[in-house]
């Protein structure tokens, strides 16, 4: 199937700009063969998810929000008939048995209300927008605001370049927290505003509050300006300052901007209460640590929990990156938090609870770094987690009735304590395994009976909850990721405990300088050992092996949880140990994009594309032996490479050429991020218009296609 997912056409190419270079598109001329296929994606590949969401939000199509309710009601009946026929038939009496039976059907009994109030949330997730900005409103001033620590060049470069050839008319600030001086040479070429600043407090939150700083600073010196050139003002008609900037858009220096960034989303504010516009966050490094091959383990919270907030009394909370918001906002409460290591999540409670609305685009708008190991990952989620607990304290969550509507006052409250989740889920091993240890009768069915209805009540379930999420869960990843972070939920306990003083923890992007693989947490290896043990000795107690007290239908009615958590378990462990989320020694992800190239004038194949260099096939002996060539791209003005190394390609007369970016050289950094992000119409055969080359991903086992269910459900 050849989708269109662009919808409404937007630019694919990065169009003229006011604050960096221009694109050449015709630099040098292309050979006859490089003008016919010239590109396509590699053989076997897919098209990213979020490829598919890069036209302008709409309504869900009428069979899928069907679908998707239907889901949700069979989910919930199938637990409600199953717990009716637990309590109706197979309950014990008296004494011991019945109280432990009890308390075993209450733990199956925790989901029904998270269901109920999932399918009421989650009953219409339609999205709007507003008609797209092409010329800024007179007087209205745009920045684009880009963060950064110590992250390589491979990461920042294309966010850099990509943000200054944005539309409508703006500026790009960078603002370095690592007072790099290459960052500052990088932004010269391309025509981004450096800034540093002299002390490197609270971390994202602080770099963020100076530019603000900055911008009123210079705002007032503008206004002084203007008061005392009143008469030349009036005698050439003309402003001695331009003021104060009335939007800044935000994004992480991993995160880079799709064409259509500022013009889908300045229209928000013509509401005067709009203070935030959050997009959806999509990653192009396909094969990170928890992508599921479908659209990662956000895609569920990005589109379809926020979707569903896109309503008044429900806005969602600024996350970070690909978000716009008015300055005027920001400075009312203060500008952003900085109490917690969560500035985005706190500082939206503070607009919220100053008056301000906020609202989300559903449109894949930039494209950024997932963390690609399981130490990255963790990371990331500990820091999220911890930074969730902070504001839960600090804002008093659980009586903030008071200045948040129904809908927020539960979504925030159970948000952040979801982060405990991690003792939820050891609790998932614990009880079954103590009840299981006791002896106590707790079903008075069959093992066979009762393993039946069980497996009858779990299938419909996920079956359910899978069209109620809009197949955004991938059950196996889930379960997966929920084991890993089992770590995490302890973390937050201890900090509500301790209260210690917390630490922005960055999340690593350059490569690693070995390759090593991932190690699953104590704790899970503790859980293994134990859970199947006590499996181990409850099958033998049943068979007459070794003492046991319990009827063989009590231990199936116990032991079916703990089986299904112990495979969660050993799931969980193989995925951190897997090859394929090892640390890697690159700076830059690598595309499936195949494409016919010209080295030195010499027909090539690329092999690999990345920010950073490129691998080509060429017949051996086309290339003279030298340190240094020249790659042509379809489409993009030449670039010169470093040779890395030569390979003979065995059973043929080829071989692979190896080459890398030369250190600061930000043409080549330039043209090969533009080539990759804003790529140029019609120079990829197999992916559509206004679609980038980095959508193109290497094909891997899933259930069901992205396309599929775009087609769905829009």
């Amino acid at each position: 199937m050849s989708p269109n997912p662009s919808g409404s056409s937007p630019s694919a190419g990065p169009g003229p700009s006011t604050t960096g270079p221009s694109t050449t598109r015709n630099a040098s001329p292309v050979p006859t063969r490089a003008r016919g296929v010239a590109a396509s994606v590699e053989p076997a590949s897919d098209l990213a998810g979020w490829a598919y969401l890069l036209g302008a939000p709409r309504p869900e199509s009428p069979r899928g929000r069907r679908l998707a309710r239907v889901g949700g009601v069979l989910a919930i009946g199938a637990l409600v008939t199953y717990l009716w026929w637990r309590i109706t038939f197979t309950m014990p009496t008296g004494g011991w048995n019945e109280a432990a039976a009890w308390v075993l059907v209450s733990f199956e009994a925790i989901p029904v209300l998270g269901l109920t109030i999932r399918l009421v949330t989650l009953w219409n997730i339609d999205c709007r927008a507003p008609a797209p900005v092409r010329d800024l409103p007179a007087g209205m001033r745009v920045a684009v605001l880009i963060p950064t620590y110590d992250e390589p060049v491979e990461v920042i470069a294309p966010t850099v370049a990509a943000a200054c050839a944005l539309e409508p008319s703006h500026e790009t600030w960078v603002l370095d927290d690592g007072d790099r001086d290459w960052v500052a040479e990088m932004c010269e070429a391309y025509g981004a505003r450096y800034v540093r600043r002299p002390v490197h407090n609270h971390a994202k939150a602080g770099n963020l509050n100076h530019a603000l700083g900055l911008m009123a600073q210079e705002a007032a010196h503008s206004t002084a300006a203007d008061s005392t050139a009143a008469d030349s003002t009036a005698a050439d008609g003309t402003a001695a300052g331009r003021g104060d900037f009335d939007v800044i858009a935000v994004l992480d220096c991993d995160h880079v901007p799709l064409p259509t960034f500022l013009t889908a989303t300045l229209g928000w504010f013509d509401d005067p209460d709009v203070a935030l516009v959050q997009g959806p966050q999509t990653f192009y490094n396909s094969g990170a640590f928890d992508d599921d091959g479908v659209t990662g383990e956000q895609g569920i919270f990005f589109h379809v929990l926020m979707a569903s907030r896109n309503k008044d009394g429900a806005g969602p909370f600024w996350c970070g990156s690909t978000s716009v918001l008015r300055t005027r906002a920001l400075r009312e409460v203060g500008g952003i938090a900085t109490e917690t290591i969560v500035e985005d999540m706190h500082t939206t409670l503070g607009l919220i609870r100053a008056g301000w609305k906020t609202v989300y685009h559903h449109q894949a708008l930039a494209v950024g770094l997932a963390p690609a190991t399981p130490e990255q990952y963790l990371l990331q989620r500990t820091r999220w987690g911890l930074g969730a607990m902070q504001v839960l304290a600090k804002e008093h969550l659980w009586a903030a009735k008071s200045w948040l509507s129904w809908r927020n006052y539960y979504e925030y409250l159970s948000g952040t304590v979801w982060w405990l989740e991690g003792i939820a889920t050891v609790a998932m091993f614990v009880l079954p395994a103590a009840i299981l240890l006791s002896g106590a009768q707790t079903s008075t069915a069959g093992p066979g009976v009762f393993a039946a209805v069980f497996v009858s009540m779990f299938v419909v379930r996920m079956w359910g909850v899978r069209w109620l999420f809009r197949h955004h869960l991938h059950l196996t990843t889930s379960f997966a990721l929920r084991i890993f972070r089992i770590p995490v939920g302890f973390s937050c306990l201890w900090w509500l405990m301790t209260r210690r003083t917390l630490t922005f923890a960055v999340t690593p992007k350059a490569g690693a300088s070995e390759r090593v693989r991932g190690r699953p947490p104590l704790i899970v290896t503790v859980l293994i050992v134990a859970v199947f043990a006590i499996l181990a000795y409850a099958v033998a107690g049943v068979l007459g092996w070794v003492p046991w007290r319990a009827t063989a239908g009590a231990t199936v009615a116990s032991g079916i949880w703990l089986l299904l958590a112990g495979v969660g378990l050993v799931y969980g462990a193989v995925r951190v140990m897997a090859p394929a989320y090892a640390t890697s020694r690159r700076n830059a992800h690598r595309v499936a994009v195949r494409a016919e190239v010209l080295i030195d004038g010499a027909d090539g194949e690329l092999v690999d594309l990345s920010v950073g260099g490129a691998a080509v096939r060429i017949p051996r002996g086309s290339v003279s032996a030298v340190h240094a060539v020249e790659l042509l791209l379809r489409g993009a003005p030449p670039v010169r490479l470093s040779v890395v190394r030569r390979s003979d390609v065995p059973s043929s007369g080829d071989q692979i050429l190896s080459m890398k970016v030369e250190e600061r050289d930000w043409t080549a950094f330039h043209s090969i991020s533009m080539w990759l992000f804003h790529t140029p119409p019609g120079v990829i055969d197999g992916i559509p218009p206004g679609v980038p080359a980095v959508a193109a991903t290497r094909r891997r086992g899933t259930s069901r296609s992205f396309a599929e269910l775009i087609t769905e459900h829009t």
